[in-house]
């Protein structure tokens, strides 16, 4: 199965990936609250402060989340190359009354982009994952910058998508077994609410099934292993390029806290320390639970390359499907590592995942289905696939 690019699948499909419903009052009020928290709270980013500064978003789509910087004053350049969804982006500045706030609303992409102008503040949510020269356009993002600005990047996480790509396969597998014959079809999305619409409305999430269903569980790009990335690449690679971490979401590292504010880490021990910091949290990359109360131990190489294995065979069969060369089994070292920690949330967590896989390579559709239905624990967890990366130009 070849794999398009994001943009054209979401082109050819008509396809927009977060609709949100923001002309209704109360689904406004629940995207604002829901974007102050990401920017304030986490990415450290008061909205108040936007008021007269220029703001520079990539892959704006139809506009949802620019609208609420454009209510705290932000001056908005956007640029979008999807024309499909430029229609609702200037209906609804209109409608809100904020046209105005649009200092440019540019027809291309990121890579096409050009400006000499440098912005307080940076977005690119949601697709600069995808990119195969995704390392030289964060660069371009850098340059873009003033000196002390923030830039705000999106992308799945390779260790934190374990959950979710399990749940791909889950599908998938299920549904090569019932003898299904196009994935991005009706059975499919039934065979999808079967096994996830229930806990899928536990979740709140800003998008209705149907959406996520094509998004995140058919389209050919997610279920590949390359868009996938992590922070051991990407703080490297910022600090190469003249930035800083700022924070996360979720937030994860605990670096500065207790920390006196004159003792001042230089860039590279901050960023050292950082990367340590995301070894004794990675059982929370993998299930989403917060750090148990124990110590559990940071994994070694062997469990944290099992893990990144494994999302690679599951991208493998979904690829190349129907005709997948390997049916992804369990690996015994993320297994060992586990069972290992002592934590009984943990080894049960363990003992569900490997159940599944083990029905994966040896069940029927029926008993995929039964068995993930019967996974108490692992129903409940979503993982950390989806994270926001906050960074500053140094001065």
């Amino acid at each position: 199965m070849p794999v398009e690019s994001q943009l054209s699948y979401y082109q050819r499909n008509q396809f927009n990936p977060v609709p949100i419903r923001v002309d209704m009052p109360d689904v406004w009020e629940s995207h604002v609250a829901k974007r102050r928290n990401l920017y304030e709270r986490q990415l450290g980013i008061p909205l108040g402060l936007l008021k007269d500064r220029s703001v520079l978003e990539f892959g704006c789509n139809s506009g949802e989340n620019a609208l609420v910087l454009a209510s705290f004053g932000a001056r908005l350049t956007m640029v979008e190359p999807n024309e499909q969804v430029i229609p609702r982006l200037e209906a609804l500045f209109a409608q809100f009354g904020l046209a105005d706030d649009i200092t440019a609303l540019v027809q291309t992409d990121i890579d096409t982009f050009q400006d000499s102008q440098r912005y307080d503040l940076v977005l690119a949510e949601g697709f600069l994952h995808s990119l195969s020269n995704r390392d030289d356009i964060l660069k371009k993002i850098c340059g873009l910058l003033v000196p002390g600005g923030r830039a705000v990047i999106s992308f799945p996480d390779r260790y934190g998508s374990l959950i979710e790509m399990t749940r791909r396969l889950v599908l998938w597998r299920a549904y090569d077994l019932s003898g299904g014959q196009d994935p991005h079809g009706e059975e499919s999305l039934a065979l999808s609410e079967a096994l996830y619409a229930e806990d899928f409305a536990e979740l709140a999430a800003s998008r209705p099934f149907h959406a996520w269903w094509k998004d995140s569980l058919v389209d050919p790009l997610n279920g590949n292993e390359s868009i996938l990335w992590s922070y051991q690449e990407l703080v490297r690679l910022i600090e190469r390029l003249g930035c800083e971490f700022h924070s996360s979401s979720p937030k994860w590292d605990s670096v500065e806290h207790f920390n006196w504010y004159k003792n001042a880490l230089p860039t590279s021990r901050r960023h050292q320390l950082l990367l340590e910091e995301w070894g004794r949290v990675f059982p929370f990359f993998l299930t989403g639970m917060r750090p148990s109360q124990s110590q559990v131990p940071a994994p070694d190489a062997e469990a944290v390359d099992a893990v990144g294995r494994l999302v690679t065979v599951i991208s493998n069969y979904i690829s190349s499907w129907p005709s997948s060369p390997e049916v992804p089994s369990y690996p015994p070292d993320l297994h060992r590592y586990l069972t290992d920690s002592k934590d009984e949330t943990l080894i049960q967590f363990d003992s569900e995942m490997g159940r599944l896989y083990e029905t994966v390579r040896l069940g029927d559709a029926e008993d995929l289905v039964s068995v993930y239905h019967d996974s108490g624990l692992l129903r409940q967890l979503w993982g950390v696939p989806y994270h926001y990366l906050s960074f500053a130009k140094l001065v």
